[in-house]
């Protein structure tokens, strides 16, 4: 197999590095010969008894769809080890778990549920999930337009997942969201030739919080999509100081001032 030849090459290459470096390049040997020989067990066996989190996602747009549940399991079992960057030292951390579930279509309504124990020989537990929807289709506002970025919500279910102090703790297990979003059309001839349609709001991706596991815990997202007021933002056609992007709102009003995202509170006026 091809693994024989190249774990040889492996340790010729280090055992150079230990000559010049000393310990820190024999510790990191070792944990790249390791990481190369002990894959994590990333298998999903959830037990009779686990709670899920059902997800339920109205679409209403011919033009929208949800895309598929971007799921993080965290495991405190299986843990990783890594070498810091700022002084060699070995860094021991948790092993993560992502994968992407599909959603169920009936009618308008999307549905799926996941395990918050996810069990498998690694202990995995729910850390994260994400869900909303995106443009599947974008030229019934332009026929040269392509589809752009989703927005939705992210969830957290524990520490690590919240941790950059963004996140609103909820106050019960069956939330229900349905935030505003408006069509966003970009130009920017640096990256694509197309414009892209996407959506927007006052929060593209609102992040929350759930602490309460006494029972199965149901999301529901019901976003509203109002197409009547149509945002275009035109990126500069070079990168020099003082070139900014041109966001026009549906009165006309153009702002260039050095915002990226645009203003919530120009639609109300």
């Amino acid at each position: 197999m091809i693994i024989n030849y190249i774990y040889p090459i492996i340790i010729y290459f280090f055992a150079l590095r230990i000559k010049y470096y000393g310990e820190k390049a024999m510790l990191l040997t070792m944990l790249i010969i390791s990481g190369c020989s002990n894959s994590v067990n990333k298998e999903l066996l959830p037990s009779k008894n686990t709670k899920w989190v059902n997800i339920e996602i109205k679409n209403t747009s011919p033009y929208t769809a949800p895309f598929p549940l971007e799921v993080r399991y965290i495991s405190y079992k299986c843990k990783k080890k890594r070498i810091s960057g700022f002084d060699g030292s070995v860094i021991t951390e948790p092993n993560y778990n992502v994968i992407q579930i599909p959603m169920q279509q009936n009618g308008n309504i999307w549905k799926e549920k996941i395990a918050i124990n996810g069990g498998g020989s690694c202990n995995w537990s729910l850390s994260a999930v994400t869900l909303g929807i995106e443009y599947i289709d974008a030229t019934h506002l332009g026929k040269d337009l392509i589809p752009g970025t989703a927005v939705g919500a992210t969830i957290a279910f524990d520490d690590d997942a919240s941790r950059n102090g963004q996140f609103d703790i909820l106050a019960d297990n069956n939330p229900t969201f349905s935030p505003t979003y408006y069509p966003l059309i970009k130009t920017n001839k640096m990256i694509r030739e197309n414009d892209s349609l996407s959506m927007w709001g006052e929060q593209d991706f609102l992040q929350k919080k759930i602490n309460i596991f006494n029972n199965s815990v149901n999301i529901n997202f019901i976003p509203v999509l109002d197409e009547s007021k149509v945002v275009r933002m035109i990126a500069p056609t070079q990168f020099k100081i003082g070139a900014f992007y041109k966001i026009i709102y549906p009165d006309g009003t153009i702002v260039s001032d050095g915002s990226t995202h645009p203003d919530i509170t120009k639609l109300a006026k």
